[in-house]
C-alpha cells in the first residue's frame, strides 16, 4: 500500500498544471474543428461520364479534358478559340460554355452537350473551364455558367447565363445565330 505522502496519479492529471492543459486544449479543439470542416466541405468529386466526354469531343472538334470538381465535371476543350488573326476556316460561329468545377448550376446545364450535337453543321460548341483557360478574361467572364456566341473571327455576338429549360435554351441560341447571319 502506498504511503499517505504518495498520491495516486489519475490518467487525466499526470501532474500538469492548468496552464499546460489550457495549451493542449487550445491546440486540440482547432485541429479537430478544422478536420471536421474539411471532411464536410470535401464531399468528393463529380464523376466523368464517358459518353458525355465523347459527345463534348465531337461537338468541339478537338480533344477535351474532363476536369472533376465538387459540383461539376467540366469537359474542357483544349483547342484555342478563333481570333481575328486565326479565324475558323469553315466560317462557323462558336458557342462557348464557360463553366467551373465548383459550379453546381453548370452541372444542371450538361444537357447542352447533347442539345448542341444536332447543331454541328451550323456551329461549334465548346466548354471552357474558367480556372484552366485565360480566354475567359478576354471575354470578361465573371460568373458561371455563361454562354458566349462568337463569330468565326472570335468577335462576341451575344451572351447569356443559365437557361435550364431545353426549349428556352434552343430559342436563345437561335436568336443569337440570327444576329450572326445579318
Amino acid at each position: 500500500m502506498p504511503s499517505p505522502t504518495m498520491r495516486r496519479r489519475r490518467w487525466w492529471n499526470p501532474g500538469w498544471s492548468w496552464k499546460a492543459w489550457a495549451i493542449i486544449l487550445a491546440m486540440v479543439f482547432p485541429t479537430v474543428g478544422l478536420t471536421a470542416w474539411v471532411g464536410i466541405a470535401a464531399r468528393g468529386e463529380s464523376s466523368v461520364d464517358p459518353a458525355l466526354e465523347a459527345l463534348a469531343r465531337e461537338n468541339a472538334g478537338s480533344e477535351v479534358v474532363a476536369i472533376r470538381g465538387p459540383e461539376h465535371t467540366a469537359y474542357h476543350s483544349l483547342a484555342p478559340l478563333p481570333t481575328e488573326d486565326a479565324p475558323r476556316p469553315d466560317g462557323r460561329p462558336t458557342l462557348v460554355f464557360f463553366s467551373a468545377p465548383a459550379c453546381a448550376l453548370c452541372e444542371r446545364m450538361q444537357f447542352v452537350h447533347r442539345l448542341m450535337a444536332s447543331e454541328r453543321e451550323r456551329l461549334v460548341f465548346v466548354e471552357k473551364s474558367v480556372d484552366r483557360d485565360p480566354v475567359s478574361e478576354r471575354y470578361g467572364i465573371h460568373e458561371t455558367p455563361t454562354f458566349v456566341l462568337i463569330d468565326a473571327a472570335g468577335r462576341e455576338v451575344g451572351r447569356f447565363g443559365a437557361i435550364t429549360d431545353e426549349a428556352a435554351f434552343r430559342a436563345k441560341v437561335e436568336e443569337l445565330l440570327a444576329l450572326v447571319r445579318r
